[in-house]
């Protein structure tokens, strides 16, 4: 049984779904006749995980494998056209026209020829010295380099980039696209493209499998990996007569959860000043709702001195509140209470309630209702609710 966890989800529940013996350990390599002694098989043990699905092999090849990495299919017209109508449609679709691009594993440089027709400006980047070379000899800016968690790549940020027959590569497929999406502006956009395992799967093609592709994504899971990661995707699809998965993604900024903890004092404040602007006036104030919501802006807020809590859950009914330990009643305590305003805190059934008040109870106080502030209800109208 494998004894590592999988690369994407880190779960250790992976299980052996074939083995492949006799297997070449370097497929991009031809031999001369002299170099014949050199030639070793290994046996290659493709693994799938049982949590996220990825399926995998265990890393055969020496770090600095792709230092001199050459894989063309700048001879091919029938790439040339695919490359050509995928990268136009790319920079059209997200209106990258002028903007920059980074090419993350940009091989010889053929594809970014693409981007540049298609209107934007490609920058790359690539860790093997013969591509590399290749590339530049096209025009292109290219920077040598593997991308990492801590990348800072030369240009940064990006409007877009792109990633193509490169995550099946990638060790730490994690690291790899956080890397990416560090270098990018909000909103960027990408494109990532890996060879289908669906594909593989339909035909029942184990030759798929070998010791250069480390993770094996089908639709499903490349979507994981990207969001997981953070990329919101728009589109993942088949393409090249369904040899690749490609997915179209967008840079979506991480929550941010500032304003929440600013609305935390704020409200806060406001329920503690409602609730005394009615106790100076010598005036009753109730609060409807026992669940999540009332319980922690009541606790949070520092609210003891409720007149009244009620709730229509009739399992909760002469309970006692966390922190604030005031007793929960029924809806129809509010009769004769005397109460002249209410805070209903139970937001999902804030229609419901409104009704109840005002057509059940004839409540005629003050409603407030919890929100980012705290909002009055003074002239409440049955039809506004609707």
């Amino acid at each position: 049984m494998p004894t590592y966890a999988c690369r994407l989800c880190r779960q250790t529940d992976l299980s052996t779904a074939f083995v492949l013996s006799n297997s070449p350990r370097n497929v991009q390599r031809l031999y001369r006749a002299d170099e014949l002694v050199l030639d070793r098989p290994v046996e290659l043990s493709v693994l799938a995980c049982r949590g996220c699905g990825l399926v995998q092999i265990e890393p055969l090849l020496d770090d600095g494998y792709y230092d001199d990495y050459m894989m063309l299919a700048t001879h091919s017209s029938q790439v040339q056209a695919y490359q050509s109508r995928q990268s136009r449609e790319f920079v059209d679709r997200f209106g990258l026209q002028g903007r920059v691009v980074k090419e993350v594993g940009c091989g010889d440089g053929s594809y970014m020829n693409h981007l540049r027709a298609a209107g934007c400006e490609p920058l790359g980047i690539e860790p093997s010295d013969r591509s590399r070379e290749f590339a530049k000899r096209r025009g292109h800016e290219v920077e040598s380099g593997y991308v990492t968690a801590d990348s800072h790549l030369a240009g940064a940020p990006f409007d877009g980039f792109v990633t193509r027959q490169v995550l099946e590569h990638v060790p730490d497929i994690n690291a790899f696209l956080t890397g990416i999406r560090r270098n990018l502006k909000p909103g960027a956009a990408g494109l990532v493209e890996v060879p289908s395992l669906d594909k593989a799967l339909a035909d029942r093609r184990y030759y798929d499998f070998f010791p250069d592709h480390v993770n094996y994504f089908s639709a499903r899971t490349l979507r994981v990996a990207l969001e997981l990661n953070g990329f919101e995707v728009i589109e993942i699809r088949h393409d090249m007569f369904d040899e690749y998965v490609v997915a179209y993604v967008i840079n979506s900024p991480y929550p941010d959860l500032q304003d929440i903890a600013k609305t935390a004092n704020s409200l806060a404040h406001e329920l503690r000043e409602f609730v005394s602007s009615h106790r100076r006036r010598g005036e009753k104030v109730a609060v409807w709702g026992a669940g999540g919501k009332g319980l922690v802006s009541l606790a949070t807020a520092g609210i003891f001195d409720i007149d009244l809590l009620v709730d229509s859950d009739p399992n909760k009914l002469g309970l006692l509140t966390p922190i604030t330990h005031l007793q929960v009643q029924a809806p129809e305590a509010l009769n004769g209470s005397e109460c002249a305003a209410i805070i209903v805190t139970a937001m999902a059934y804030k229609q419901e309630i409104t009704r109840m008040l005002i057509e059940d109870l004839g409540f005629r106080g003050r409603i407030a209702y919890l929100g980012h502030h705290l909002e009055l209800l003074d002239d409440p109208k049955i039809g506004e609710l609707s």
